[in-house]
């Protein structure tokens, strides 16, 4: 394989295990009894992180763009699992 179809590779099956773990913890999180407001506040600052990393490296960012884009998968990630919890959170007070 050449250099960049690896990488592009590299990136898809990262963005495949990410979603299965996102798809896994929100089941659980789903399923679960406990109060979500701790984990709703860890999820936000990490998104809040996550997005402030991503904005740094898309202003300063390098010829590659290699962390760019791990930088915005990275947020992604971190948003889903918010938009997750506040959704269950949101939908157990309704209940």
């Amino acid at each position: 394989m050449s250099g960049n179809s690896s990488y592009i590779l590299v990136i898809v099956v990262g963005i495949i295990l990410l979603a299965g773990l996102t798809f896994m913890n929100l089941r659980k999180i789903s399923k679960s009894t406990a109060d979500l407001t701790q984990l709703k506040r860890r999820t936000l600052l990490w998104s809040e992180i996550s997005l402030a990393l991503f904005v740094m490296q898309f202003f300063f960012r390098d010829r590659q763009g290699g962390f760019l884009i791990f930088f915005g998968i990275l947020t992604l990630f971190t948003g889903a699992h918010y938009l997750g919890v506040l959704y269950y959170s949101k939908k157990r007070k309704n209940d």
